[in-house]
């Protein structure tokens, strides 16, 4: 019993992670227990045993990729307390965002799923502890600085962060080199803001 829960959390997993693939390419509504099957390169039976309905795909979705940002962010944190100056700590961020934005198709499915939790009340928790964890790793980092008010100026950054995220999503050209485009307007802000 103890092997069969792995894999199935293996085999879950994997069709979430499909799902995400899915709605990065065409958006919640080309999410249906076909195309998620046919991406996770499962049965199409999986898809319907591990999940009701297609709002159940998009929501458990959602709560996955949620719950690998807040650990993502748990450690970023940690290393964007080592940062010495407020460009770094700008520098650094603009390194997540261009990291995030190489792979486009993941990056369109994290915004779709963000609209999502603000249709859905059943996911804003998982939403919420997303961002709840990208403001604490942030104002760590703020209050190491020398923010007067580090919670205020991390809510500030991050909302940047996102702005400049769509963007991104919002060029033509190579996302990465348009994250890139935008650091000396973060650099500027967050030096204002711990100066």
């Amino acid at each position: 019993m103890a092997t069969a829960e792995p894999a199935t959390k293996g085999r879950r997993e994997q069709i979430l992670d499909a799902t995400l693939r899915v709605i990065g390419r065409g958006g919640r509504e080309a999410v249906t227990h076909r195309a998620v099957a046919e991406e996770a390169g499962v049965p199409l039976g999986s898809t319907t045993y591990y999940f009701d309905s297609r709002d159940d795909l998009v929501g458990q979705a959602l709560e996955h990729v949620a719950a690998q940002e807040v650990d993502r962010y748990a450690r970023l944190g940690e290393d964007l307390r080592n940062v010495k100056s407020g460009r770094a700590l700008a520098d650094r961020l603009i390194s997540e965002l261009v990291a995030a934005a190489e792979d486009r198709v993941a990056y369109i499915a994290e915004y779709e799923l963000w609209l999502e939790a603000g249709r859905r009340a059943d996911l804003r928790e998982a939403a919420q502890s997303w961002c709840n964890a990208e403001q604490y790793a942030v104002a760590a980092a703020m209050e190491k600085l020398g923010s007067s008010d580090p919670r205020a100026d991390a809510s500030l950054v991050v909302a940047t962060l996102d702005g400049l995220g769509e963007r991104v999503l919002a060029r033509e050209e190579d996302p990465a080199a348009a994250a890139k485009e935008f650091r000396p307007e973060l650099r500027r802000l967050i030096e204002r803001l711990v100066g």
